[in-house]
């Protein structure tokens, strides 16, 4: 029971702060060995859509994430989402694909710090989660990435 009221007694102070930025754009950089463009916006105070596209020269990948966003410190927030996820793939295959499937459709959930340079523009965040992929067949693996962001404002 105590547990309970200080676990919603942090996420209700977390929450009556208001969200550092707005809008920011940068480079995220994944485990599976490429990098991706990467944007994050603020849709309220705490929610926030991130959405990256990236790949290499046999696929290309779009990942949406719908995020709950809170502070920890000063600079620091965390964050917890979940998105789906789509690739068309020509070639090689990809997390055990057959080398003809062209269309791959899956969904993630991440867990994530974000870092806020306190003077400067700029954001860092280091995130992890599962993804699984349902189309062309189901396969789990596991994600990280790391984001370097600009903010617009």
């Amino acid at each position: 029971m105590k547990f309970n009221i200080l676990l919603i007694s942090f996420f209700s102070i977390s929450s009556l702060f208001a969200q550092r930025y707005t809008d920011a754009i940068g480079l995220r950089f994944a485990n599976l060995g490429f990098t991706q463009i990467n944007g994050k916006h603020f849709t309220s105070e705490n929610t926030a859509i991130e959405a990256n596209i990236g790949g290499n020269s046999n696929y290309v990948w779009l990942q949406g994430n719908f995020e709950l966003q809170y502070h920890l410190t000063k600079e620091v927030d965390y964050y917890l989402g979940a998105g789906p996820g789509l690739g068309l793939v020509s070639g090689n295959p990809i997390l055990g694909n057959s080398s003809t499937s062209r269309f791959m459709l899956g969904a993630n959930a991440v867990a994530g710090v974000e870092y806020m340079l306190p003077d400067h523009p700029f954001t860092f965040s280091l995130e992890t989660g599962p993804y699984l992929q349902v189309i062309p067949n189901v396969r789990l693996a596991w994600n990280f990435g790391i984001a370097a962001r600009y903010v617009l404002r």
